[in-house]
């Protein structure tokens, strides 16, 4: 259970409030848009996306942990405590038996939603980051292309 309370405890460290700040541009951008403010905005996606990047490092390494937390918690209900559970409860202590046993194990529970947290903070995650990419090729396409320049710009 001690590696459950470590996996949890590094997904806190990713701190996805800081974000928000640059998810509110994008909003700005579907709103108006100054091309003279180009330079800040991709200034502001190359750091949200350098940011969430650092981010989903974080939570894959922590995601790869809770897979092996899984597999820990899986093998000790299979080896240790399925056999106790399988006496008191007057079960013929079988492989099969066993392996019903880890389905409703306290820890094994724990593992698996401590995945499930994992997994969909990588999938946010990987979201943001190609959305923070789309924002900054969007500033660059509005603010630098031809197409959208008056007669009197980029002289």
């Amino acid at each position: 259970m001690s590696d459950l309370v470590k996996i949890d405890h590094s997904l806190k460290t990713i701190d996805v409030t800081r974000l928000v700040q640059y998810t509110k541009k994008i909003h700005e951008i579907g709103q108006g848009f100054n091309p003279l403010l180009a330079p800040i905005f991709i200034r502001d996606f190359i750091i949200a996306y350098d940011i969430t990047n650092t981010f989903l490092a974080e939570a894959t390494k922590a995601d790869v942990r809770a897979d092996t937390a899984i597999k820990k918690a899986e093998a000790i209900a299979f080896l240790d405590r399925a056999g106790t559970y399988l006496k008191e409860n007057d079960l013929k202590d079988t492989a099969a038996a066993r392996e019903r046993y880890i389905h409703i194990d306290e820890d094994v529970i724990a593992a698996r939603e401590a995945k499930a947290k994992t997994t969909a903070i990588c999938k946010f995650l990987y979201n943001k980051l190609q959305e923070f990419r789309s924002a900054h090729d969007s500033v660059r396409k509005i603010a630098y292309s031809q197409q959208f320049q008056s007669d009197h710009e980029g002289m």
